[in-house]
């Protein structure tokens, strides 16, 4: 039981650590794109800035396949290890790079190269992670375990809008965003000495004993498990939209097109993850409670019919209202992301788990997290509609019904 709980501590720890560092660009996004694209127009900086903000996550799939191949191959710990470790080291180039006024486009080329790196790390330690500690943990409170896992990427997030909003005070220094990224270069090795410390996952020492290993588990996963990729990537869709819109769309929602000062808007965000950091592991045990097949089909069902009022009630611009409204974001973000690890967790068996989940995933996210919020904002300056959004979202969780109700008819469960 102790061990069980220091694995699952690691696990928790590991992975808000590594989504601070991940989330601080997105925070700093503004401040960012001033420094390393410099333009007459802020706007124009701001979109620039997202060139980082989408580099990380077109690797996040390429760093799933290399780190799903190492966790499926020799170990999850050892994957894990590496992915914490190597996490910190672009995190404190990014604290410390000269900018653009100072090395010309070459700061703007290592802070891509930088965030490419991010992503590749990032691409193996979130699904990773909870793979790990739901393999731990066994068939006691899958749905619960794996909102915590999601709860602790939360917790990584919130930190770094926390720090975000303390240092765009009065008084605080123009640097201060610097300092936010060498801190988490230092904290990171606090994850990688708690990894260290723990054992392999049980299922996987029984998968190296009875010589099961493959010697290609992402194509294996795709050639047996071709419906379970295809639900892999929807979930990831949804889940990119989703989440990113409450981390940081709506934050530029808000100020873009509501006209609401920055700092609120930025208190909007910091309420809706707050929310979303406590929903999360509550989702995951109502899984554990309902069954995964009919979770999965609940929230997105919920994402459809809540999108147009959640988008109709933020332009109210009431404060109460518009804060309901992200709450109410919140709990449909928390509905998918929380009890979707212990569901795709029982769709890929064990020798090519990591790999399968990692890889799909990512690309769903790639897709929904790091190019969603961009379409959304060009959608929306070309229709004149601001309801756009609510769009995406309803079209996403269509998908992602559809193809989890197909593959709870026809494909088998692992776990």
């Amino acid at each position: 039981m102790i061990k069980r709980t220091k694995t699952l501590l690691a696990s928790v720890i590991g992975t808000g650590l590594e989504f601070y560092d991940f989330m601080l660009y997105a925070v700093f996004l503004e401040v960012i794109g001033q420094e390393f694209f410099p333009s007459d127009s802020g706007s124009s900086s701001q979109a620039f800035g997202y060139i980082g903000f989408l580099a990380a996550f077109l690797m996040r799939p390429f760093g799933a396949s290399i780190f799903g191949y190492i966790g499926d191959r020799w170990g999850r710990r050892i994957a894990l290890v590496l992915s914490i470790s190597l996490m910190g080291i672009p995190t404190l180039i990014i604290g410390i790079l000269p900018s653009y006024a100072s090395w010309g486009v070459s700061a703007s080329v290592i802070l891509v190269l930088c965030r490419l790196f991010q992503g590749l790390c990032t691409g193996g330690e979130y699904n990773g992670s909870a793979i790990f500690a739901l393999e731990h943990v066994g068939k006691r409170y899958p749905g619960f375990t794996g909102g915590l896992i999601t709860g602790a990427s939360i917790i990584g997030a919130l930190i770094a809008t926390s720090v975000g909003l303390l240092l765009r005070q009065p008084g605080m220094p123009a640097w201060g965003w610097r300092a936010a990224f060498c801190a988490g270069a230092v904290v990171s090795l606090g994850g990688l000495y708690m990894r260290l410390s723990i054992p392999e996952s049980p299922e996987f020492q029984k998968f190296l004993k009875e010589k099961k290993v493959k010697s290609n588990p992402l194509f294996s996963a795709f050639t047996r498990n071709r419906l379970s990729s295809l639900t892999t990537i929807s979930i990831g869709l949804l889940n990119g939209v989703l989440s990113y819109t409450l981390y940081k769309f709506l934050d530029v929602y808000l100020y873009d097109y509501l006209h609401l000062p920055k700092t609120q808007s930025l208190w909007f965000s910091w309420i809706g993850i707050t929310v979303y950091m406590f929903a999360a592991p509550f989702m995951g045990f109502v899984l554990d409670k309902v069954g995964r097949k009919q979770m999965m089909l609940g929230s997105c069902t919920m994402v459809f019919l809540l999108a147009a009022p959640i988008y109709f009630l933020l332009q109210t611009q009431s404060l109460g209202i518009m804060i309901t409204a992200q709450i109410v974001l919140s709990l449909c973000v928390a509905s998918i992301a929380g009890p979707q690890h212990a569901f795709v967790q029982s769709i890929f068996p064990v020798e090519d788990r990591y790999s399968g989940i990692s890889f799909n995933y990512s690309v769903g996210m790639a897709i929904g997290g790091g190019m969603g919020p961009a379409l959304m904002k060009i959608c929306i300056d070309y229709y004149d509609n601001l309801y756009v959004p609510a769009f995406f979202l309803m079209g996403t969780s269509v998908l992602c019904f559809s193809l989890i109700y197909i593959r709870s008819r026809k494909g088998q469960i692992y776990a």
